[in-house]
């Protein structure tokens, strides 16, 4: 399986999913998974479209801000450079099975990847998380970081284990329930119920378009 990982890490929100990425890459090399690491300086929208189209990905994990119609890389000279943009580059990802952890992205630029063929896996609304700020240093150590960031790699990690984009997203599904069950139990807790309406929103933004039986191989 050839898979290609996005790692931005220019701001606090994109050096989470740097380091959450980063255990991404981890497991895949343990497991023989050929990976391309797209991260600075080679973070650019051309090196992605060249390692696309000779490579030949199968699978696709972005790590990204996002919005409706846009699945950004690195910021360049101050201004956030687009990797992957409807009606302009879009069709990279038609056939091949993509995660977007990004927010929106789903919403519309999922649909038109996968008007043909493929899956795309992402959030119709913002992919939202909060963070221990004595703990931004140290990222992987934020325990209410990982509230919502740990389901999302057990997603990719199903994709990268050959599962269906379905049950991959069941992975994450899951795994965001019983975190909230475990909020629930402890209610009285400072921000206990607003971190399960967040985890809750994640939950009900996600959104498996396309061919929701495709895996990797």
């Amino acid at each position: 399986m050839k898979t290609l990982i996005t790692m931005p890490n220019y701001d606090d929100a994109t050096s989470y999913l740097y380091y959450y990425a980063e255990e991404l890459v981890k497991f895949a090399e343990e497991k023989n998974i050929t990976v391309s690491q797209l991260k600075r300086p080679r973070l650019r929208r051309k090196i992605l479209e060249e390692s696309i189209t000779k490579q030949n990905p199968q699978l696709l994990l972005f790590n990204a801000h996002g919005d409706e119609t846009t699945i950004y890389g690195d910021k360049v000279e101050g201004e956030e450079e687009y990797l992957i943009r409807e009606k302009e580059n879009h069709q990279l990802l038609t056939g091949r099975l993509t995660y977007a952890r990004a927010c929106s992205a789903a919403a519309s630029l999922g649909k038109a990847c996968t008007q043909k063929d493929g899956c795309f896996i992402g959030y119709n609304q913002p992919f939202s998380f909060w963070t221990d700020t004595s703990r931004t240093t140290t990222p992987l150590k934020d325990k209410v970081a990982q509230l919502f960031l740990q389901p999302s790699n057990e997603l990719a990690i199903a994709l990268l284990c050959g599962k269906s984009a379905r049950e991959a997203a069941d992975t994450f599904f899951n795994m965001s329930k019983k975190n909230i069950l475990h909020l629930l139990a402890k209610q009285d807790e400072p921000g206990a119920m607003a971190s399960a309406m967040l985890l809750w929103n994640n939950m009900t933004a996600q959104e498996v378009l396309g061919n929701e039986q495709m895996r990797c191989s």
